[in-house]
Formats: C-alpha cells, sequence, structure tokens
C-alpha cells in the first residue's frame, strides 16, 4: 500500500478545490471561465495558505492530464471548462469557446471556417 505524501496530498486538495470551484461557475453548456476568474476565486477560496501562479497552474495541468477540464485559447486568453462525466447530474457540455462579445464571435466563426477548410 502506497502512503500519499504531504506534498500529494496539498495537490489533490488544491486540485479538487480548483475543479469544485470552476464547476460552481458552470450555468449552462456555454460556461467558459477565464484563467485570471478562475485563478482569484481558487485563490480566494485557498484562504491564509496562499496560492501562486506556478502552483495553479501546476493544478490546472493535472486536470487537464485526467481530462476533467478542457481549455480553449482565444486571442492569448485562456478560457476553461468543467467536463462533466456521463451520467453526471448536469449532463454533457458543449466544446464551443466562450462567445462573450463580438469580436469573439467573429474570431471563432473564422477559425471554425478555416478548420473546415473554407477559407
Amino acid at each position: 500500500m502506497t502512503l500519499e505524501t504531504d506534498k500529494q496530498r496539498r495537490e489533490r486538495q488544491l486540485d479538487e478545490l480548483a475543479f469544485e470551484v470552476l464547476a460552481a461557475r458552470h450555468i449552462g453548456p456555454e460556461s467558459w471561465m477565464r484563467w485570471s476568474a478562475w485563478f482569484e476565486l481558487t485563490k480566494a477560496k485557498q484562504g491564509d495558505r496562499g496560492l501562486g501562479n506556478t502552483t495553479f497552474s501546476d493544478c490546472i495541468r493535472r486536470l487537464l492530464d485526467q481530462g476533467r477540464i478542457r481549455r480553449c485559447l482565444i486571442a492569448k486568453n485562456r478560457f476553461y471548462q468543467v467536463i462533466f462525466t456521463p451520467g453526471s447530474s448536469s449532463g454533457a457540455i458543449s466544446s464551443k469557446p466562450p462567445a462573450s462579445d463580438k469580436a469573439t464571435q467573429a474570431l471563432t466563426h473564422l477559425l471554425s471556417r478555416k478548420s473546415s477548410g473554407v477559407v
């Protein structure tokens, strides 16, 4: 039986906290959160233990590797979304990137045309 180290326990707790923060913001299939907002909310929930950029980025990398979240990059802005497993209460979510304004919508449209070879 392998015992969990203190570092592994802290990483697991941070991963769960960050995932819960992101999942709590899930309002519908278009629910994406910008990296900076997710970081600040998680940092606030972390409390007096503090949270740095590198530690949070490592946490995100683990969640991506585990297939628990997805990332979208639009014009140098990173957005994240929870991936719910089949049978979860929230059901499946869309893989469409966030479309918060006209510029983002136009960029998304152009990228989708380019990826389908219609340019």
